[in-house]
C-alpha cells in the first residue's frame, strides 16, 4: 500500500518484498509518521479493537433496553 505524506506530498511504502515478490502488504490501520516532515497520516479505517468496542456497547444497551422494558411492563 502506497501512503502519501498531504503535507509534504512524500510517498511511503512500506510493504515487505523479498527480491520482487510482494510478500506481506502493509494496512495504515492505527496511523503512521512520515518520515520526512513528522506529520501524522491518518489510518484509513478504523481498527477492529474499536469496531469490537462499539458492536459491545450496543449489545450491551439493547440489554439494558430489554431489562428496562421488562420492568415497565410490570408495573
Amino acid at each position: 500500500m502506497k501512503i502519501i505524506c498531504e503535507k509534504c506530498e512524500k510517498v511511503i511504502n512500506r510493504d515487505k518484498y523479498l527480491g520482487e515478490k510482494l510478500v506481506e502488504e502493509y494496512n495504515n490501520i492505527y496511523g503512521t509518521i512520515c518520515p520526512n516532515c513528522g506529520n501524522i497520516i491518518k489510518p484509513i479505517k478504523k481498527p477492529n479493537l474499536f469496531k469490537d468496542k462499539e458492536l459491545k456497547m450496543e449489545e450491551l444497551r439493547e440489554e439494558m433496553r430489554e431489562k428496562l422494558r421488562k420492568n415497565i411492563r410490570r408495573t
